[in-house]
């Protein structure tokens, strides 16, 4: 861990939060904070096999929001139109291997 001084005197790192903590806070569902992590939009990072953020990926986050706060909103998906159902095709008819008349053998 990297320690900045600043004017004689230790900073401490600022603390990383949990998926859980980071949902509550922004209001985003956990599910969708992964997916941002999957398509490397937002970096995570695992620690003790719990996904936790930065606090400037979480302003990050803070930031995109707040530039478009329609996709902060609950978006109502439109109907969807169920497709004709198309019966299935027959399968082939398999017609048996043509068999020639054998010719008589003359001995």
């Amino acid at each position: 861990m990297r320690l900045a001084l600043t004017a004689g005197t230790a900073d401490m790192p600022l603390a990383l939060k949990t998926l859980q903590e980071v949902s509550v806070e922004l209001g985003i569902p956990e599910a969708e904070l992964k997916a941002l992590v999957q398509m490397q939009k937002i970096r995570g990072m695992m620690k003790r096999g719990k996904l936790v953020f930065a606090p400037d990926e979480i302003a990050k986050i803070k930031r995109q929001r707040k530039s478009l706060p329609e996709s902060a909103k609950e978006t109502v998906a439109p109907p969807v139109v169920p497709k004709p159902s198309i019966p299935p095709k027959p399968p082939p008819v398999r017609t048996p291997p043509r068999r020639f008349p054998q010719r008589p053998t003359d001995l």
